[in-house]
């Protein structure tokens, strides 16, 4: 939605915030700040981001603190008037953050307002970890509904999420969206490396607002947050808080 609002080619900044904190069985917050800068033409988008990110982890000899980079290019293409396509990756040097991230998705337009979608994530920390995206999505009129599944190549066997989300539009591209989700537990970066089984699942809603503020169109906001219910371990459940602002800035 950020890439392609409109046929004007624009230069754009791009600045955000995210924090994700749970305190089950240890109290451990994630914040993360980002800038950028991003082109925007009629049909293609290019966006080369900075991630820093800020580690907050209590341990029994005192909190632990840890800063890491993330670099980030981000490529969106509306490749004829039913196809569209995005690209995504990123690197870091550090350990909390994947060494290297790549996620695609292709869109195709089926008519009548619905749109089907398929892509995948791969993750590469001490080990390959892959996840494919299924989703149907229908505009109508105001109102949008998207289901998506997702499919997690774990080991020994693969698991299954469902993820539905609604959204209504006022003002052009201005929009709440509502979301839910239930299945196995995302593949997050601080769960991976074969620490914990294959069988966690998790419950969850989202809450997303994105609106332009001002008549020029110049300046988006957009807010996110999340809460899940999630395993951590077999049979034992926490909490988990997630959420994020980002500002975008059309300059010209």
């Amino acid at each position: 939605m950020n890439a392609q609002v409109d046929s004007v080619t624009h230069l754009q900044v791009t600045s955000g915030y995210s924090i994700d904190y749970f305190s089950v069985p240890y109290s451990r917050t994630f914040n993360v700040y980002s800038i950028g800068l991003g082109y925007k033409g009629p049909k293609t988008s290019l966006y080369g981001i900075y991630n820093a990110g800020y580690l907050s982890d209590m341990q029994e000899d005192g909190t632990y603190f840890n800063m890491e980079d993330q670099f980030e290019a981000d490529f969106y293409h509306k490749l004829t008037k039913r196809i569209d396509y995005w690209l995504n990756y990123a690197y870091s040097p550090d350990i909390h953050f994947p060494e290297h991230r790549a996620m695609a998705r292709v869109w195709y337009n089926l008519g009548s307002g619905f749109l089907v979608s398929g892509g995948g994530k791969y993750y590469y920390f001490d080990k390959n970890l892959f996840t494919a995206t299924l989703g149907l999505e229908k505009y109508m009129g105001r109102f949008w509904v998207e289901g998506k599944t997702f499919l997690y190549f774990k080991d020994p066997d693969p698991r299954l999420a469902y993820q539905l989300n609604s959204r209504v539009f006022w003002k052009d591209y201005n929009y709440v969206q509502l979301s839910l989700m239930t299945g196995a537990a995302s593949d997050e970066p601080w769960l991976t490396n074969g620490l914990l089984p294959s069988t966690l699942d998790a419950h969850g809603v989202g809450l997303k607002l994105v609106t332009y503020l001002g008549k020029d169109h110049k300046l988006q906001l957009r807010v996110n947050t999340l809460y899940q219910y999630e395993e951590y371990e077999e049979g034992s459940w926490r909490n988990r808080y997630s959420g994020g602002i980002t500002l975008n800035y059309t300059m010209f």
